[in-house]
């Protein structure tokens, strides 16, 4: 289960969380994506303030439920059912993986080889399709993506892992959010995850 909550924690990170600039035309909303993990579908819940500036993803696989946070660098998965909180390290996909839409510059178009393909539709939306590349763990990999308005509505990549991608089913523009959605409650601590319990695995 915890690689799992790993694999979520990496997509949503990939899709820009924790930006500190506008990286939305949208001010708040909400984004229902579907992700098929090992022949199941988890259910992420995609919350935004602020241009995209906060953010957060709530993750539901076989019905546990889990809110990830980018803070200080680092995903943060907070339960909090049972009010507790795990820091985990970005394993190499630091901010300067995170792509600004709205402002693609020469450099990041360079840097991650950026290449438009065409236009389609998700969830009702005309998105704009790109390929490009990112670090992950040290290793490229090749992403598609499916942008609205800045908002990244499908991915779809190759790993070493095998292909992963999200779909979203819904988007939910100018909503209000509720700010505890960004926070960590009060009085959870955050604990470092340990990286032995996680096998033979990352």
């Amino acid at each position: 289960m915890k690689k799992l909550l790993i694999i979520a924690a990496l997509l949503s990170f990939c899709i820009g969380a924790g930006a500190q600039e506008k990286i939305y035309e949208v001010k708040s909303g909400k984004v229902t994506m579907e992700m098929e993990m090992m022949g199941q579908v988890m259910v992420q819940d995609i919350y935004f303030d602020d241009y995209g500036a906060k953010q957060a993803t709530v993750s539901n696989f076989q019905g546990q439920k889990m809110r990830i946070l980018v803070i200080d660098g680092s995903n943060v998965m907070v339960n909090d059912a049972d009010k507790t909180a795990v820091r985990m390290p970005a394993m190499g996909m630091g901010s300067e993986n995170r792509i600004n839409w709205l402002n693609l510059d020469e450099k990041t178009i360079k840097k991650n080889k950026i290449k438009e393909a065409g236009e389609e539709v998700v969830a009702g939306k005309t998105c704009k399709k790109y390929e490009y590349k990112v670090m992950m763990m040290g290793q490229p990999i090749t992403t598609t993506a499916w942008v609205y308005k800045g908002i990244t509505l499908k991915t779809s990549t190759s790993t070493d892992f095998g292909e992963m991608g999200q779909t979203a089913t819904k988007i939910e523009e100018d909503i209000k959010v509720d700010p505890a959605m960004f926070t960590i409650p009060e009085g959870v601590k955050i604990q470092d995850m340990d990286m032995s319990m996680m096998g033979g695995g990352f």
